[in-house]
């Protein structure tokens, strides 16, 4: 193992000084091909010929030095399991000081940790809300490097990532990571991947696939004790419901978690919960229902984008164009650049169109977003705009454009 942290340290560290094989191959009194076959890992590193490297690299920068304390890679490894254990109980708020801290020491970096601490580098950015997914090609491309603890944790992250992205190969990430961990013994970071999983199945529109793991996922969250976890995992069951038709059954979870939010010390929570319910109501045709919900969310600081789908449409619905209007000029304003936000921008531009009378604005709009909806299964807004092609059809008395889109719908509902 330690020949395969000289081999892969090696070689990053004279990409990353822009050194020449030949410059080190002299230092070293071997050819350049023998340096190069060390790089490769085809001739076996000698702890003397490490040694001579890194004195030759401390001699050319001042700045640069290499621990070798032997025992810096077991504490980043015991830093990384704290980081699991954190991420299953939703504290990874509390984690920042420390991996900070770890960070901010030179000895940790250049060690034989190097590339522990390279994914604690990453931790912390996703743990602080940072872009990180830039730094998983290089862990990926060093996987042999890490133990069974930090691959699991590099292939979760790599299943966040992609989920950010709606990219669907995310449920491969996450079942890989899933196998990495069934010996672990790491209370929770099953059940946090069955989480993610489940999640993940949901934003495919795949409800039938999440089903099975609310259970077992359940078990494994209740006994670590990760209560924050078990509420989000309820409030996904209720999703879970929502997608597969079951409406009662979702409102009749919403309101056991209203009823019990005595329990819960954060808002996050509450808001998600009215978010999620009143689209549920949305859905439903239960239109004043929903506004009065949504507008509880929006109380508490949602940014949840899907809210003002609820907030246009229902009020459309309740023939009152004019708050709709103002729910969708509202929205503009926000200025939001996220891609979901992009999307549910350009649903409500079609809506606002389709109130303003604009016909073939609306016409053109609104038969674009239903060709990029295939890629946004998860909106759930193609039937609101399959209804207005065909109201607008109807009004125009356009017979053979409503045929057509009627069996769109048809096609649509059919799959």
């Amino acid at each position: 193992m330690k020949n395969t942290f000289y081999q892969h340290y090696i070689k990053w560290l004279r990409d990353f000084f822009y050194i020449g094989q030949s410059e080190i191959a002299d230092t070293l009194y071997m050819s350049v091909s023998a340096y190069s076959k060390m790089e490769q890992g085809k001739k076996t590193i000698q702890d003397e010929d490490f040694e001579a490297i890194i004195h030759f690299y401390e001699g050319r920068k001042e700045s640069y030095s290499f621990c070798f304390d032997e025992e810096k890679e077991e504490k980043a490894n015991a830093l990384i399991r704290q980081c699991i254990v954190s991420f299953v109980y939703r504290s990874q708020k509390e984690m920042l000081p420390e991996l900070e801290n770890y960070l901010s020491d030179p000895t940790n970096l250049h060690s034989l940790a190097f590339f522990e601490t390279k994914l604690l580098e990453m931790i912390y950015e996703y743990f602080a809300d940072l872009p990180f997914q830039e730094r998983l090609p290089f862990l990926l491309e060093h996987m042999d490097l890490f133990n069974t603890t930090a691959q699991s944790m590099i292939y979760d992250l790599y299943g966040l990532s992609k989920l950010r992205t709606y990219d669907e190969t995310a449920i491969e990430c996450f079942q890989t990571a899933k196998s990495l961990s069934v010996l672990l013994n790491i209370p929770g970071w099953l059940g946090l991947i069955d989480y993610h999983l489940i999640i993940t199945y949901l934003r495919f529109m795949q409800p039938e696939k999440s089903f099975p793991f609310f259970e077992e996922c359940g078990k494994d969250l209740q006994n670590s004790g990760s209560h924050r976890r078990i509420l989000d995992l309820h409030l996904n069951q209720a999703q879970c419901y929502m997608k597969l038709g079951l409406r009662e059954e979702a409102d009749s979870l919403f309101q056991t978690m209203l009823q019990t939010y005595n329990q819960v010390e954060e808002e996050d929570f509450l808001k998600s919960i009215y978010g999620n319910y009143s689209w549920n109501q949305l859905i439903q045709k239960n239109y004043s229902f929903a506004i009065d919900l949504v507008n509880k969310a929006l109380a508490y600081n949602s940014k949840f984008p899907d809210l003002y789908i609820t907030l246009a449409y229902s009020n459309y619905q309740l023939g009152q164009p004019e708050d709709a209007l103002d729910a969708i000029a509202a929205f503009r304003r926000q200025n939001r650049k996220d891609p979901r936000s992009k999307m549910v921008l350009k649903f409500l531009e079609v809506l606002e169109n389709f109130l303003l009378g604009r016909k073939k604005t609306f016409e053109r709009l609104a038969n674009q977003l239903l060709i990029q909806l295939e890629k946004w299964r998860d909106l759930e807004v193609d039937l609101f705009v399959y209804q207005m092609l065909i109201d607008h059809y109807t009004g125009m008395e356009d017979e053979h454009s409503l045929c057509v889109i009627q069996a769109k719908l048809i096609d649509f509902l059919m799959r």
